[in-house]
């Protein structure tokens, strides 16, 4: 705060105390004047005074400005500048509790000698004769005892308060400071706590009605004591006319207002699991900020979208599959992740049904077997190797060695086998067996080196069932992992927290991007290009969801054996996001990916991403598209199932297929599908042409 400028000289502070108390004590009795003694001479070994320090709500705001929540401490208390206290409520509390404030001296010497007097006679505190300034040292510096030893301590902070603050700072100060019931410390927090909002716009009758609080917040209490509160308003604009502050026509007016009250509802609190999660991050960061977060009057402005938010609080509520109580939690549970792929920056979390009945954040704190939801690794794994996307392997019955003598004989779900499968049709079909084989081909180290590279961070099997999703990780850390496939290649680091300002609006804590390439673009394309499938095809695991998510993206179920965990993970350039939906105590829940988490997946992108444009990922340099044969997965020469696949130039097949059967010929061998491949305008005339001819 700014200090009081001072003009000409003066005087020793306690010089012109010595003074006013020889004044006011002519006449007086002995034991006045060796009070009065005391009471000069305590300050010449007194120490510097703290900086005040009130205890205040920390308030999380998301990136837009919007209110997420109000972290209390001891004291619901919201401190405001100089410009948001309106002069009518300075005026409405001098009236009322000093009226002599801006006149008289921070202390009134007769009137503490007179209550010393008093006071002495009766052996204890009777009389207080405090002035405004007495009033905020009571409230900062000193406890709430009434003993003559405190009451002399309380006239030395007095006296150095007057000579380091202005009035006018004085008065914000109390203001900021003062009790006014209901739990609202402060002129603010008690201006929405009774009218539902900001001190700023307060009425006249309504500063009246707070001003006359502060002598008995209870007895007055307007929420309680409705009319007892009038009364004492009245009384408030009574005396600011008398003063002058108001006329008397203002007065009989405000007197015949209603009280206005309109508590507002519950306190914020719009996204508790994400909340919570910025409160351990910012404890983690420092001890510091830890001791501030609950009474420090901390500003934290988070990263979090409240649009995407809702989409995912919305998608929990009405996509979740239906619940059972089991020990006051309904399950399954689930959680919901959102990430910006190009920062981290968490736009939305949901750590389960209701944070009322279970606070534990699933989204940060399960570790659950991700199931097929892994194979982004297997096949990113097997990109980066420089095996062409179009390689085949061949979904049927196998057994591998298991280290110990023994074999592991692997199943797909429902025993089904599917023949042979290049890298797109293996995803579309999330087929166990070929993920296991390219297992075998590159070796769990090399998927699990490529994972830990992406950011998963927990620890991961090291045998073949790694790419089958057997190790354990949280929904935020397999969105942090994908995040560089959206992004074209960059690991990033989660984070909540923009920024952090204290109670004087400085600045505490920055929380910024942190970007490290681990991939080249043109795996992370081509990886993308190959994960639309599930979407996509037909066939795919998470097709159905294309009449809900009906935008361009990538998408993996994933569900871990016997049905204990069920995923969805995929992503946009625009968002990652990750759903997870199983029982706490691990039980199987008897749903597969796309049956549980496949539907709150799909509500929460599709409203996370309304209204925003369509984006689609652009390629790099040194990408290509071939014909390739859905069978031999070799260059496309008349065969019946071709299709348009993504290649790195270099690591183009340059066999042709000798051919599967029957169906027509097709464009020449290698040709580049450009605007007439699979599924253009040229490609279905071309059919219809083909079906037409005899």
């Amino acid at each position: 705060m700014r200090r009081r400028e001072r003009f000409g000289r003066r005087l020793p502070w306690y010089r012109r105390l010595a003074a006013r108390i020889a004044g006011a004590a002519a006449g007086a009795s002995l034991p006045v004047l060796v009070l009065g003694g005391l009471a000069v001479a305590v300050p010449g070994v007194w120490l510097a005074l703290p900086p005040p320090s009130l205890p205040a709500d920390t308030l999380v705001y998301a990136k837009n400005g919007a209110l997420l929540a109000t972290l209390y401490g001891a004291e619901n208390r919201i401190p405001v500048p100089h410009d948001a206290i309106p002069d009518v409520m300075r005026n409405a509390v001098v009236a009322i509790e000093d009226d002599r404030y801006y006149e008289e001296p921070d202390v009134d010497p007769v009137a503490i000698l007179r209550a010393v007097v008093t006071d002495v006679s009766a052996g204890r505190i009777l009389q207080g004769g405090s002035t405004i300034t007495q009033q905020l040292a009571k409230n900062l510096y000193l406890s709430p005892e009434r003993t003559i030893g405190r009451k002399l301590a309380e006239l030395v902070i007095t006296l150095k308060l007057g000579s380091r603050y202005s009035k006018a700072e004085i008065l914000d100060m109390y203001l900021n400071d003062v009790y006014f019931g209901e739990g609202a410390w402060g002129v603010e927090a008690a201006s929405q706590v009774y009218f539902g909002h900001s001190a700023r716009t307060l009425t006249l009758p309504e500063a009246a009605l707070l001003a006359g609080l502060v002598n008995a917040p209870s007895a007055d209490d307007p929420l309680v004591h409705p009319q007892a509160a009038r009364a004492r308003r009245n009384e408030v604009l009574a005396r600011m006319a008398a003063l002058g502050y108001i006329s008397p026509a203002a007065a009989r007016l405000a007197q015949a207002a209603p009280l206005g009250l309109k508590p507002p509802g519950p306190v914020p609190n719009l996204a508790p699991y994400f909340v919570h999660y910025v409160e351990d991050t910012l404890s983690r960061a420092s001890p510091r900020l830890a001791a501030l977060l609950r009474t420090g009057g901390l500003r934290i402005t988070t990263t979090l979208s409240l649009k995407a938010q809702r989409a995912a609080d919305q998608a929990m509520a009405t996509a979740m599959p239906p619940g059972t109580p089991v020990h006051g939690v309904v399950e399954p549970e689930g959680a919901v992740v959102g990430l910006d792929p190009a920062t981290g920056a968490v736009l939305a979390m949901v750590g389960g049904r209701n944070y009322a009945a279970s606070p534990f954040n699933r989204a940060t704190r399960a570790l659950r077997q991700p199931g097929s939801a892994f194979k982004y690794f297997v096949y990113t794994a097997a990109v980066a190797a420089g095996y062409p996307p179009s390689t085949v392997k061949v979904s049927a019955p196998v057994a591998f060695p298991d280290g110990h003598g023994g074999t592991y004989v692997p199943h797909n779900f429902g025993d089904v086998y599917n023949g042979p499968l290049t890298m797109r049709r293996a995803i579309a079909l999330s087929d166990d067996i070929v993920a296991l084989k390219w297992a075998d081909t590159l070796g769990p180290a090399r998927i699990n080196a490529l994972a830990r590279s992406l950011g998963i961070s927990t620890p991961l099997p090291d045998n073949l069932t790694t790419a089958l999703g057997s190790g354990s990780v949280s929904p935020l850390n397999l969105a942090q992992a994908l995040c560089p496939l959206a992004n074209g290649g960059f690991r990033v680091t989660p984070y909540a927290v923009v920024r952090v300002t204290d109670a004087d609006g400085r600045v505490i804590y920055r929380g910024s991007p942190h970007r490290v390439r681990v991939i080249t673009p043109q795996v992370a394309y081509v990886v993308d290009q190959l994960f639309t499938a599930p979407l996509q095809a037909a066939d795919g695991t998470a097709h159905d969801l294309t009449g809900v998510m009906w935008r361009p993206a990538d998408a993996k179920t994933g569900t871990s054996s016997r049905q204990r965990d069920a995923w969805l993970a995929g992503f946009t350039p625009q968002l990652v996001g990750v759903v997870w939906v199983g029982n706490d105590d691990d039980t199987p829940i008897y749903m597969t990916g796309d049956q549980a988490a496949g539907p709150v997946w799909a509500q929460f992108m599709a409203r996370a991403l309304a209204g925003l444009p369509v984006a689609r990922f652009s390629a790099p340099p040194h990408i290509v598209w071939r014909r390739i044969c859905e069978r031999t997965g070799l260059l496309a020469n008349g065969c019946c199932t071709a299709y348009r696949e993504v290649f790195i130039a270099g690591h183009v097949p340059t066999r042709v297929s000798p051919g599967c059967g029957s169906g027509g010929p097709n464009p020449a061998p290698g040709a580049d599908d450009g605007p007439g491949g699979a599924g253009s305008p040229t490609d279905i005339l071309r059919r219809i042409l083909r079906a037409l001819s005899p």
